[in-house]
């Protein structure tokens, strides 16, 4: 049982006031006031979603312009361009370009 179903299952069995089992769980009164609200006790926040981009597009566009620079692709591609460095790094091509001439 972790913190949020102890403390809303305290204050549900009377072992006394909001503000008491706050502070014997060292947890706000607003955070315990939310909780009890709540129909499920998990955690709400949805972890982080990456942008999704066409890998096999992403390489074909490398193959014909090799040259270009990520912001470039990320226009090509419409995205950004952390999210073409990121997707780059998975399929294991480097940008870094060779200036010795």
């Amino acid at each position: 049982m972790d913190l949020r179903e102890r403390a809303v299952e305290a204050v549900r069995e009377g072992e006394g006031t909001q503000e008491d089992v706050a502070k014997r769980f060292k947890i706000s009164v607003s955070s315990l006031k939310r909780w009890l609200k709540r129909k499920h006790l998990e955690a709400n926040k949805p972890g982080p979603v990456a942008p999704r981009l066409d890998l096999e597009a992403l390489k074909k566009v490398v193959q014909d312009k090799p040259d270009l620079y990520l912001d470039e692709y990320a226009k090509l591609l419409n995205t950004s361009s952390s999210t073409v460095s990121y997707n780059l790094l998975k399929l294991g091509i480097r940008r870094k370009k060779n200036h010795t001439v």
